[in-house]
């Protein structure tokens, strides 16, 4: 299969950052970034000082193994951010532990679909600035292919150690996250087998059983209504998001499911980025607010917050920072939009 030189949709990331440079939009980010001691910097440091010396970001604050496939997800956010020299030694690290089948493992050192198309995302957007990355990218969107059950009209073959471990806390729904960028390769590499087994698999975990649960934790529901948004399904986000939105707190937090108190930390950041993006600006702002006045003078937030918090609360770890700044980014970019003439 060959790279597409017309769709400019999948364009990787670095090169539309190239095209926009001397943008006003582009220079007030850099500017946001940079004002002093703002968080969005406090943020993007932590990220710079977890980055593990041997490759890849560190699992949490208290651990030194990395973690593939957050560092994957998180390559997007930093070419964002246009922290080009991190996302590209983080992109190197992810080809230089690839599996020879294409996948990319967990922490523990087991594959998993979910992973594999996590790093895929970032694998994708940095095809730009890394040239092995697209070779790399086409390996992982066959492997996931390869694992589509009669071409994704049943989801994934998801490997039993996945669901030994976690079908009980979380939904294998969340494999819908699997999607966009799996599309992306589907744009990238013009592959309809791909396109197919998307929408298959789409149709399939939303009708599945659990999927779409208000007592799913916030972090893996997020995970299904985002996917759903970036998919053109926004509708079926929209109706979960505004029973959330009425469950918001003053001070901004969301339970992180229900019957609790507690605040799962990046659910509530996706919850933000879910938000913006379907244009409902208030209760992103109001969660973000939050956010910010919970984050630690390290610049990162730990798990969850709260009277029996439950969800890494004693460390801080970076899928929390990731999907603060991305909905960090979001509001910058609405307000840009509000104050152009």
């Amino acid at each position: 299969m060959e790279r597409s030189g017309a769709n400019r949709f999948w364009l990787p990331i670095v090169q539309r950052l190239k095209q926009s440079k001397g943008q006003s939009g582009s220079e007030k980010r850099r500017e946001y970034v940079a004002s002093a001691e703002t968080p969005v910097k406090r943020a993007i440091e932590w990220l710079r000082t977890n980055e593990n010396p041997n490759g890849g970001i560190f699992l949490s604050s208290a651990d030194n193994v990395s973690y593939p496939e957050v560092t994957g997800y998180l390559i997007p956010t930093l070419l964002s951010y246009e922290e080009l020299g991190l996302a590209a030694r983080l992109t190197r690290w992810l080809i230089h532990i690839q599996r020879r089948d294409g996948s990319f493992t967990s922490a523990d050192g087991i594959s998993h679909i979910f992973d594999t198309g996590q790093v895929l995302r970032g694998i994708l957007g940095s095809s730009g600035l890394v040239p092995e990355a697209f070779e790399s990218g086409s390996r992982s969107a066959k492997y996931i292919y390869s694992r589509t059950i009669a071409g994704g009209a049943r989801g994934f073959e998801v490997d039993p150690i996945w669901i030994r471990r976690y079908s009980k806390s979380i939904p294998m729904s969340s494999h819908l996250y699997v999607l966009p960028p799996f599309l992306q390769a589907a744009e990238m590499f013009q592959s309809p087998e791909y396109r197919s087994a998307v929408n298959n698999s789409l149709e399939y975990y939303v009708n599945s059983a659990g999927s779409l649960q208000l007592s799913t934790l916030t972090h893996f529901l997020a995970y299904e209504l985002e996917a759903l948004i970036d998919l053109g399904h926004s509708q079926t986000a929209i109706s979960i998001l505004d029973r959330l939105r009425k469950e918001q707190a003053d001070d901004g937090s969301v339970r992180a499911t229900q019957g609790v108190s507690w605040v799962c930390t990046p659910g509530l950041a996706q919850l933000a980025v879910c938000w913006y993006k379907i244009g409902q600006r208030e209760p992103a702002d109001k969660a973000l607010n939050w956010l910010e006045a919970n984050q630690t003078r390290s610049g990162g937030f730990r798990g969850s917050y709260g009277e029996n918090a439950t969800y890494f609360p004693d460390v801080e770890i970076p899928w929390a920072v990731k999907f603060y700044l991305d909905a960090a980014l979001l509001r910058c970019r609405l307000s840009e939009n509000l104050t152009r003439p």
